[in-house]
């Protein structure tokens, strides 16, 4: 599990971090470079990443411990 969680990481850093897989200007999207649109979708993936794995540890802590949420404060019922 934990390494899983870990690639949910390391991948949207390394791409960012390889600058030449999106150092060019072809292809185009509405008149964009590519540089430009890669780096706003990227955006949003890095976004589903991070999200992936932040429900994946709060899911994990909640199963630890089920009577406090992830921050450990007390569930009120």
């Amino acid at each position: 599990m934990y390494i899983v969680l870990a690639l949910l990481l390391l991948i949207p850093s390394s791409v960012n971090l390889v600058v030449p897989i999106y150092n060019k200007e072809m292809p185009s999207m509405f008149g964009i470079p590519f540089f430009y649109w890669f780096q706003t979708v990227w955006l949003v993936v890095c976004s589903g990443f991070y999200l992936a794995f932040a429900y994946s540890m709060n899911k994990e802590e909640e199963e630890k411990n089920p009577s406090t949420t992830a921050t450990g404060v007390p569930k009120s019922n």
